[in-house]
């Protein structure tokens, strides 16, 4: 019982550390990276890089029951980050509605 009362103790206590108001990623070797931007922001400014430049490696994000819209915004993120940066095309495109 003391095992899960530390562990709680130590849950807690990272919880403290975290803002809502952050954007974490993990960097190679899997640390995290927190940011005031957002995600897609952030990607699109710095590309797959800390201002220290270490290297993105991914963005946490829910991968099952997620919707379609959300779902296409986190494969995007990801892309990025294998790509090292964010581009948006010229011209968007729209499935027909």
């Amino acid at each position: 019982m003391a095992t899960i009362e530390r562990r709680l103790a130590a849950l807690r206590e990272y919880l403290k550390t975290i803002s809502a108001d952050e954007t974490v990623f993990i960097v190679e070797g899997g640390k995290e990276f927190r940011t005031k931007q957002d995600a897609f922001t952030y990607l699109r400014e710095h590309g797959a890089y800390t201002p220290d430049g270490r290297r993105i490696a991914l963005y946490p994000h829910p991968i099952d029951g997620i919707d379609p819209l959300s779902l296409s915004l986190y494969q995007m993120l990801d892309e990025a980050i294998e790509t090292g940066r964010l581009d948006l095309p010229e011209e968007l495109e729209s499935d027909p509605l």
